[in-house]
């Protein structure tokens, strides 16, 4: 059955008023990741990334209530080659972790602990990550970083005083025991990271800036 003439009007209307709505409920931001320069300074390689809009819309709310979130970074050197690119060093994973205190600051946190503090948290955050040591790379050899970053909500659990209880304590357990552990380790990771939003980038392959 067809819409009568004198109906279509409205409900164009009522398309157009809906089509909007889906806009305005839609995420305005989303998570991204760039990279901005890698050097090798001190016989190290460093690659400089960029994260912006760090808190997408969907997890701002979780941040609000106290909830913690980590975000993932994985990081990798490869060489450039006409065939097959090359990885240079095992992929680094670096693993932050992002919190509203009760004096309503952000606070992020590094693995090594280093702490950094914001009243709001800022649009851009930059980052610098150590790839491997300088001898496993050539001046005349083309270069590119691939990054994966990944910001989700992990349960604040203690898995290591449960993986104790499976396998055993660390320096009571032997090789297999050692084993398990870090495999647990991992499915919980897997497992509990759930809501999750992930981006991708990969610089343009070319020459290492050395000193």
């Amino acid at each position: 059955m067809g819409i009568p003439h004198a109906a279509r009007p409205r409900v164009m209307q009522a398309l157009a008023a809906l089509a909007m709505m889906c806009a305005i409920a839609s995420p305005v931001s989303a998570l991204e990741v760039r990279v901005k320069d890698v050097r090798v300074p001190s016989g190290t390689v460093t690659a400089t990334i960029e994260l912006r809009d760090v808190v997408p819309e969907k997890f701002k709310s979780a941040l609000e209530n106290g909830d913690p979130l980590h975000l993932r970074i994985q990081a990798e050197l490869w060489e450039s080659r006409p065939v097959w690119d090359r990885l240079v060093y095992p992929a680094i994973v670096q693993v932050l972790r992002l919190v509203r205190t009760p004096r309503h600051e952000i606070t992020i946190t590094s693995p090594s602990g280093r702490e950094m503090s914001y009243a709001a948290l800022p649009n851009s955050l930059p980052l610098d990550l150590v790839l491997g040591k300088a001898d496993r790379v050539a001046r005349d050899v083309k270069y590119y970083v691939h990054v994966i970053a990944t910001l989700g909500s992990l349960p604040e659990r203690d898995v290591d005083e449960l993986g104790d209880a499976v396998f055993g304590r660390p320096n009571e357990a032997n090789g297999l025991g050692a084993f398990g552990r870090m495999i647990f380790r991992k499915m919980i990771e897997i497992s509990d990271y759930l809501q999750s939003e992930t981006a991708e980038t990969r610089s343009r392959p070319a020459k290492l800036a050395f000193p």
